[in-house]
């Protein structure tokens, strides 16, 4: 029992057991990535680094490198940040090197560029560069890269019309559909969000995730709320079935808005109460609570 767990542990860790098959830098990356979804990005970049030595032409190994030291660097005093910056920025350009079509890549770099201060390379212009070629290889994250742009220039106009332009292009895309509509919601324009979910809603009408935001919209914009309500029971109801998973306690949390929406209190506590009962620590499901 103690030797197996001893290997489990090694596994997970990153270390192959002695006399073990030596891993792989595609099985060194699944590891890493496990560990940065663990919230240990310093013990993922060790195993990155290991990933990038068992295969330097591997350009995934360094595009998650880059990705975990810039993780790092963001927890990091501001005295390590440059350094730390310019390392993870490194990575991305030999992600690039490798693979040219490495949109993850180009993304990481266009980040860099948006958030360094000139004086260790940050440029628009080298932004706008970066979105034109992943426009080339994937249409859809070069218009989320325009307004990406957009964003850091201030310019919600130019946000809109990037989105607004996705959406149109890419109508069956979800990923298209939620980003304009979270773009709305924060915009306090969410009502203008509905037509937008219907359009996509009207191919793909059991689509839960979709479904999720329109009980969402409702919520916060106090309109439609029978049918954003309907929405709600409906992700509920299909929760075990294969697909995304929407997390059960934002879906109770949305379901006691709309309660409070209608003056119904106790329908909303109740709501609310499960919510925390599914996660304790669901601190909106307690600010929500508290304010009834």
């Amino acid at each position: 029992r103690f030797a197996c767990l001893a290997g489990v542990l090694l596994i997970a860790t990153g270390f192959a057991p002695a006399g073990g098959r030596a891993q792989s830098a595609d099985d060194l990356i699944k590891v890493g990535r496990a560990q940065l979804d663990s919230n240990r990005a310093d013990d993922a970049v060790k195993t990155f680094e290991r990933a990038v030595k068992a295969n330097p032409a591997n350009s995934d190994a360094h595009l998650w490198l880059a990705r975990a030291v810039g993780t790092v660097a963001g927890r990091a005093n501001v005295l390590r940040q440059p350094f730390l910056g310019k390392r993870a920025k490194s990575e991305f350009d030999k992600a690039v090197e490798l693979d040219p079509n490495s949109v993850g890549g180009r993304e990481g770099l266009l980040q860099f560029y948006l958030r360094a201060p000139s004086v260790i390379g940050g440029s628009v212009q080298k932004a706008r560069e970066q979105a034109a070629a992943i426009a080339k290889v994937n249409r859809l994250r070069g218009h989320f890269a325009d307004a990406n742009i957009a964003n850091h220039e201030k310019d919600p106009a130019g946000v809109e019309k990037a989105y607004r332009t996705a959406v149109a292009e890419f109508p069956d895309s979800l990923n298209a559909t939620t980003t304009f509509v979270n773009f709305l919601s924060n915009s306090n324009r969410a009502e203008e969000a509905f037509p937008v979910l219907d359009h996509y809603l009207a191919k793909h009408d059991d689509d839960r995730v979709a479904l999720f935001w329109l009980g969402r919209t409702a919520a916060v914009t106090g309109k439609q709320l029978d049918r954003g309500e309907q929405a709600l029971r409906s992700v509920l109801a299909t929760a075990s079935e294969p697909g995304p998973r929407i997390a059960p306690e934002n879906v109770h949390l949305r379901l006691g808005d709309i309660a409070a929406k209608r003056g119904d209190k106790a329908k909303a506590r109740a709501s609310y109460e499960e919510a925390l009962r599914i996660n304790p620590k669901f601190e909106q499901a307690k600010r929500a609570l508290a304010a009834l």
